[in-house]
């Protein structure tokens, strides 16, 4: 009996890490702990231009940026170093995901904040890109 109740809670935690959870840290933004997501009304270019302007806000050093109609990048270095990784995924013509990863391991509270400044810039109609 134990065994059986074993394997249940071992597969209801794969079940919650495998599917990512809401972060508790930024409405809309959900987390797997190294990386966090979310939904986005906007395309790869304007997602990708938001990342690299709110790396730039928030001072990260060495920021670039690159985006196709498919897909997108913007990365740039904490202080220490530490990478930071805005990865936009095409969803369709007008909408696209953006993650972020912050460092190796992931830092939940930083990269829920930065995907939701991301988000808000890059759904800003008063803003073209």
């Amino acid at each position: 009996m134990n065994r059986v109740s074993l394997l249940a809670s071992g597969g209801l935690v794969m079940v919650a890490l495998l599917t990512g959870c809401k972060s508790s840290h930024e409405s809309g933004v959900k987390s797997n702990y190294m990386t966090q997501w979310a939904p986005v009304a906007a395309d790869t270019r304007k997602t990708t231009e938001a990342a690299k302007e709110v790396f730039e806000q928030e001072g990260l050093k060495d920021v670039t940026a690159s985006s196709t109609l498919m897909d997108g990048k913007a990365s740039g270095r904490l202080a220490d170093g530490t990478e930071v990784v805005a990865s936009v995924k095409k969803d369709t013509d007008n909408t696209s995901t953006i993650s972020v990863n912050v460092g190796k391991l992931g830092n939940p509270a930083m990269g829920a904040e930065l995907a939701k400044k991301i988000k808000r810039k890059a759904e800003d109609t008063s803003s073209s890109y």
